[in-house]
């Protein structure tokens, strides 16, 4: 006898949303750090249109993205609390981008029966799995400048895929436009940071094997307009030197990173699959489209047969989006892709599989096994996927919410009011007192909380650290030092 298959939904629903909940919650609380500030006072020494010159000539040939962390960033304008509603607003964009993907695969390129409600909660399984899961989910989520440089361009890349299917498989009155309306987002994609554009090659290799003969000039439109925009983000001064400072040649195997880069990258992707987490929640992606494809071919939706040379080309566009990544960051930087990378590269690779795993489930042959009836209703999903969800960031994240969010935010307020008041009378210098928090990992990385993370956020105790400087020059004052001994800030009115 099958297990009920309303059960599972249910269970799975509900899951997602206590999952989902504490990292958007945590938004609300998030504060801007190192480089939204500097940033922004970059643009207030140069200028608007200066300081897009001088970044593309010294640090970074991501055009796009420059122009959202100087002219659009809210602390470049004081608004500081804009950061908040930036993380908001890109994880919607980003759950929105996902849905209108998986929709416009299903309903438009597989002609199945795909409705909104299903791409939501379909979405969520991978945002769910992801949050989780993250390497280093402050530079993914809070972080108003990574979010930028990362979340932008695949928000991008989702939308660019989703109207490329719709400009050769949609109604034919409205092919040319969204084929035009596609560009906008390939060109984000593209420059708005090295490893999208890496990710977005095999979809467009992809794109151009699968269109329609009547739509390739389309897939022309946007290899000139991709590739224009990519030239001209390649030669950027600025990202060879930012390339050479990240990697100077202290690596023995610098010089001859050539030979072994192979090697070295599946190295480095088999290390990343490895860890328990990362592991788990793919199997858990796998799964979730496994069941997709079955519920689809149950609801009695047309089957999906690709040829042995579509499987070839399926499965190295697939190898190629995610082992792209490690091929980069073993190049430029002689090591491991950085853990802010790695987020974008996990929910990738959560998706890329889910989608995988969807097209084999039309493949196979059917069964009536106990073990196919409960991968059929979902069950063997949500109860992975439920115990992913005890140990991983969520917990994390709930602790973090319940016990540190609120003093975090109120602390950081009462520094930044600190700041200004030492401004207005012209002090010499000021000394603040360490955040003094119950937990941070989350959304407040601390480095005595945990030694896995990538960035601490708070200042370094004495007056010599980098975030005391970028303190000291976006609020123009001389000196600003960190004391544990000094006494507790007065919350701000």
């Amino acid at each position: 006898m099958l297990p009920n298959p309303k059960l599972p939904i249910l269970v799975l629903r509900l899951s997602l949303l206590l999952a989902l909940a504490p990292f958007v919650a945590l938004m609300a609380y998030t504060q801007p750090f190192f480089d939204d500030f500097r940033n922004a006072y970059w643009t207030r020494e140069h200028g608007m249109w200066g300081v897009q010159q001088w970044l593309f000539q010294t640090w970074t040939g991501r055009f796009t993205s420059t122009v959202f962390m100087t002219v659009l960033n809210p602390v470049t304008y004081g608004w500081l609390g804009g950061v908040k509603v930036v993380a908001a607003g890109l994880f919607v964009g980003l759950w929105a981008s996902l849905a209108h993907l998986l929709r416009v695969l299903f309903g438009t390129l597989l002609r199945v029966a795909f409705s909104w409600g299903m791409a939501f909660w379909c979405s969520a399984v991978l945002l769910a799995l992801f949050c989780n899961a993250a390497p280093a989910p402050f530079s993914f989520l809070y972080w108003f400048c990574g979010a930028v440089a990362y979340q932008i361009p695949l928000i991008s890349l989702l939308n660019f895929t989703a109207l490329a299917v719709l400009a050769g498989w949609g109604p034919a009155a409205r092919q040319w436009r969204y084929a035009g309306w596609a560009c906008v987002p390939l060109l984000l994609a593209l420059v708005g940071n090295e490893l999208t554009l890496l990710q977005a090659l095999p979809v467009l290799a992809l794109l151009g094997y699968a269109l329609p003969a009547a739509a390739r000039p389309k897939w022309w439109l946007w290899a000139v307009v991709g590739g224009a925009a990519a030239a001209l983000a390649l030669v950027a001064p600025g990202n060879w030197a930012r390339a050479q400072a990240m990697a100077p040649p202290t690596d023995p195997l610098h010089a001859y990173r050539w030979l072994v880069l192979g090697p070295r990258s599946l190295y480095s992707a088999l290390l990343f699959v490895a860890r328990p987490m990362v592991a788990f929640s793919v199997a858990a992606a796998a799964l979730s489209g496994l069941w997709l494809g079955y519920r689809h071919r149950a609801a009695g939706a047309g089957v999906v047969r690709l040829s042995r040379r579509g499987w070839l080309l399926v499965l190295a566009a697939f190898g190629a989006l995610n082992g792209l990544g490690f091929v980069l960051f073993r190049y430029v930087v002689v090591g491991p892709p950085l853990t802010r990378a790695q987020n974008e590269m996990l929910l990738v690779m959560l998706l890329s599989v889910a989608a995988l795993g969807s097209l084999v489930a039309q493949q196979l042959p059917e069964h009536h096994g106990r073990a196919t009836g409960w991968l059929r209703s979902g069950t063997l999903a949500v109860v992975l996927m439920a115990g992913l969800f005890g140990t991983g960031h969520v917990p994390e994240a709930w602790r973090e919410l319940l016990t540190s969010a609120e003093p975090f935010d109120t602390q950081m307020k009462a520094r930044f009011a600190a700041l200004r008041a030492t401004r207005a009378a012209r002090a010499p210098a000021v000394v603040l007192p360490p955040l003094r928090l119950h937990y941070g990992h989350v959304l407040v990385p601390l480095l005595r909380f945990s030694t896995f993370i990538e960035f601490d956020i708070d200042l370094t105790p004495g007056c010599d650290g980098t975030i005391n400087g970028v303190m000291e020059r976006y609020f123009e004052v001389p000196r600003v030092c960190c004391s544990p001994g000094a006494p507790p800030l007065p919350a701000p009115k």
